[in-house]
C-alpha cells in the first residue's frame, strides 16, 4: 500500500494575481514499508540541527520571524544550507514525488473556478488522478492525507474527494486503486505532509522566480515516464491547453 501525502504552496489566492502567477500542489508518495525509515530521517535531521518543531517550507526563508519557526537564530547562511541538507534528503529517501502547478489566471476564466476552496480543488484533480496512475503501475492500492485548513475547507475538499473518487464519466478518473475517503490531519502532526509541503516550496518557487536550485536536488525522485521525461507524469500544467510558461518571472 502507498500514502500519498499533500500540501500546497501558500495560501490559494481568491482571485488572479499578476505578481503570483501559479498555485502549486505538491505530494509525496511513500510505500507503507518505507515511511518509519523516512520519518527516522527527518527526526534525525531535526535532532542533529537542534530543531524543535515542525518543518514547514517558509520557515527556511532568511526573512521568516514567526515565533514557531524552529530555525529562529540562524541566519540566512545556515538557513540555506538546512534546506539544501533537507532537499537532499528527500532526494535520498525512497519516494515519489508529482505535483500540479496551476495558472491561476487560466483557472479563473473556467465558470467552475469562483474562489480559493474551487481553485484548490480544481489543482487537486490532476494530482489526484497522477496517484491513481503511479497506484496502477504499481499494482498497489492508496490512500490520500492532506493538511488540515478549517472545518468548513475540510467538509467541502472531503465532499469533492468523494466526488471524484465515486463519479463516472468520460471526463472522470477511475480511483478504483484507492481505499477509502480523504483523510485531512494537522502538518505539524504529519511528517509526510512536512515533506510534501517542501516539495510544493520547492517547486512553486522554480516556476514563480525561477530559482530551481532546491527543486534541482529534488529531480530524481520525481515521477517520471520510461524516457526519463516528467512533463504531464510527474508535474502537471494546468490547465494544460492554456498554461502559460511566459508568466515565469524573468
Amino acid at each position: 500500500m502507498h500514502l500519498c501525502f499533500i500540501d500546497e504552496s501558500g495560501t490559494p489566492p481568491s482571485r488572479p494575481n499578476p505578481d503570483r502567477p501559479y498555485f502549486t500542489l505538491g505530494a509525496v508518495i511513500i510505500r507503507d514499508a518505507d515511511w518509519r525509515g523516512i520519518a527516522n530521517d527527518v527526526r534525525g535531521f531535526c535532532t542533529s540541527n537542534a530543531l524543535r518543531g515542525e518543518l514547514k517550507w517558509r520557515y527556511f526563508s532568511p526573512h521568516n520571524s514567526s515565533a514557531e519557526n524552529p530555525m529562529l537564530g540562524k541566519n540566512a547562511a545556515e538557513r540555506k544550507a538546512l534546506s539544501q541538507t533537507f532537499a537532499h534528503i528527500i532526494a535520498r529517501s525512497p519516494l515519489t514525488i508529482i505535483a500540479c502547478v496551476t495558472d491561476i489566471g487560466a483557472a479563473f476564466e473556467y465558470a467552475s473556478v469562483t474562489d480559493q476552496q474551487e481553485l484548490y480543488h480544481f489543482a487537486y484533480k490532476p494530482l489526484s488522478e497522477r496517484f491513481q496512475y503511479f497506484l496502477q503501475d504499481h499494482k498497489s492500492l492508496g490512500v490520500t492525507i492532506a493538511d488540515h485548513r478549517g472545518r468548513d475547507n475540510d467538509r467541502l475538499f472531503r465532499a469533492h474527494h468523494d466526488n471524484l473518487t465515486s463519479g463516472t464519466g468520460s471526463t472522470v478518473s477511475g480511483y478504483d486503486r484507492f481505499i477509502e475517503g480523504l483523510f485531512l490531519q494537522d502538518s505539524c502532526h504529519s511528517i509526510g505532509i512536512q515533506l510534501a509541503d517542501f516539495v510544493a516550496g520547492a517547486i512553486h518557487r522554480a516556476y514563480s522566480t525561477k530559482d530551481g536550485e532546491l527543486a534541482a536536488i529534488l529531480k530524481p525522485r520525481i515521477r517520471r515516464k520510461p524516457d526519463g521525461s516528467i512533463q504531464g507524469h510527474g508535474i502537471v500544467h494546468h490547465p494544460r491547453d492554456r498554461f502559460r510558461n511566459d508568466l515565469v518571472r524573468r
